[in-house]
């Protein structure tokens, strides 16, 4: 008698377990793809995240991600430094400001590899791989303002070549110049990269 008693016990506690485990998953949300341009940012010229989106994507608390980085940044030294920056935000609801850092892709990638669990595993994968797809896009943009700036150069000595015929073509050359030479200049400072 015992022994059936038990088991109806252990069936009722392991069924009690599996309901508790369906209505915890129901709980937790779905990963979502995710759309890199929604959580990194291109500043300067160097691809950024920051510890709300991080938050936010892992499904952690902002204050649980602050204390992890902190200790990261400690662990890391002058390097945790160069790839972590504390910043203000201001909370939309209380209008309160409180800290956050803002990362690099290597930062990310430090913080991230503390975080157990096959979701924080998809869910850096989808970050490296937004990261990956953030600087290509920047590549292709600034690769399009190389092509216009080699166009523009190529029009430039044209012009120039062709003004130095003839009165009228001198004439041409002024009126294309003041149009050429200014959308040159600011192609250039666009597409050089900026040395730090």
């Amino acid at each position: 008698m015992n022994d059936r008693v038990s088991e109806e016990l252990l069936a009722a506690a392991a069924q009690q377990f599996v309901a508790d485990v369906v209505l915890a998953a129901k709980a937790r949300p779905t990963p979502q793809p995710l759309n890199f341009l929604d959580f990194i940012s291109a500043e300067n010229g160097c691809l950024t995240t920051d510890s709300l989106k991080v938050a936010a994507v892992h499904g952690k608390r902002h204050d649980n991600v602050l204390r992890l980085i902190r200790q990261r940044i400690k662990d890391a030294g002058a390097w945790g430094l160069l790839n972590f920056e504390e910043t203000p935000y201001i909370d939309s609801q209380s209008g309160q400001s409180y800290p956050m850092y803002s990362m690099t892709k290597n930062g990310y990638m430090f913080l991230v590899g503390k975080m157990p669990g096959k979701l924080a595993a998809q869910h850096q994968i989808a970050y490296i791989e937004a990261f990956d797809a953030m600087a290509e896009y920047v590549r292709n943009q600034r690769d399009g303002l190389r092509y216009r700036c080699m166009e523009l150069e190529l029009e430039s000595k044209d012009s120039k070549l062709r003004g130095s015929y003839h009165g009228k073509g001198l004439n041409t050359r002024k009126q294309e110049k003041m149009v050429i030479d200014p959308e040159l200049d600011a192609l250039k400072k666009l597409v050089q990269p900026r040395l730090v």
